[in-house]
């Protein structure tokens, strides 16, 4: 495959800046668009104008602009050194982490500390508790957003096939045509009523798989200020 780079630029996206990389191959038929380590990766064939990359990029500006903050969280998230004190978030609410010593491996909170206790001095590094801590928010999260999504499927009277939690990097989460549906379990890090938001917009794509005004229509018959929440979540930073 042949590919020419591009000199880099930078573009300011809804107040994000991000160093813009055009890639041109031969085999490419689509443009698409990736956003990766502070970049917006621009793929496309080589017969694409500039002027229609432009375009495009005006047109996803607010794609963009979610995925780059998610970007930006995931980039926390591994950078952390996951010491006493550092901030976390559990539905909507911060904590402070508080390592300690204990018999038994245990994530818990309690009043304002996110408490991880570590079988020995060894299990304090920054790896073991970055792992506690993600296991702990895995299965907070397949708990609450199981019962979140029935609760909300019985009264919107539609059936999903199958819910799952996993770690994506540039969405919240998605809806197949076969009506399964996923989340990133960094949503359960948000406020109870962003998270009804995320889900009511997955279970909506059961009845619209598009985001057609139908869709957001029936976004708003159950979420009644659903727009303001959208824009809270477009620019969420846990």
């Amino acid at each position: 495959m042949h590919i020419r780079k591009f000199a880099n630029e930078t573009v300011d996206i809804c107040n994000v800046g991000l160093e813009v990389q055009i890639e041109r191959t031969n085999r490419k038929r689509t443009i698409s668009l990736q956003v990766k380590d502070n970049k917006l990766i621009v793929k496309a064939p080589r017969s694409a104008s500039r002027k229609s990359l432009d375009d495009l990029i005006k047109r996803k500006q607010s794609w963009i602009k979610k995925r780059a903050i998610l970007s930006v969280e995931e980039q926390k998230l591994r950078n952390r050194k996951f010491i006493d004190n550092e901030k976390f978030y559990f539905k909507g609410n911060e904590y402070r982490l508080f390592l300690i010593l204990g018999c038994k491996e245990e994530v818990k909170i309690s009043e304002d500390f996110l408490i991880v206790t570590c079988k020995d001095d060894s299990a304090m590094g920054s790896k073991d508790v970055k792992t506690f801590i993600e296991d702990w928010y895995v299965r907070e999260s397949i708990k609450i957003l199981n019962t979140r999504t029935y609760d909300f499927a019985k009264k919107m009277k539609v059936q999903p096939r199958a819910i799952t939690v996993k770690s994506y990097v540039s969405k919240w989460g998605s809806c197949t045509t076969s009506n399964k549906i996923s989340y990133n379990w960094r949503i359960i890090m948000a406020p109870d009523c962003i998270i009804d938001y995320l889900i009511i917009h997955e279970l909506c794509h059961i009845i619209e798989h598009n985001h057609s005004k139908n869709f957001w229509y029936q976004v708003g018959k159950y979420c009644e200020d659903f727009q303001k929440k959208k824009k809270m979540v477009a620019r969420k930073r846990t």
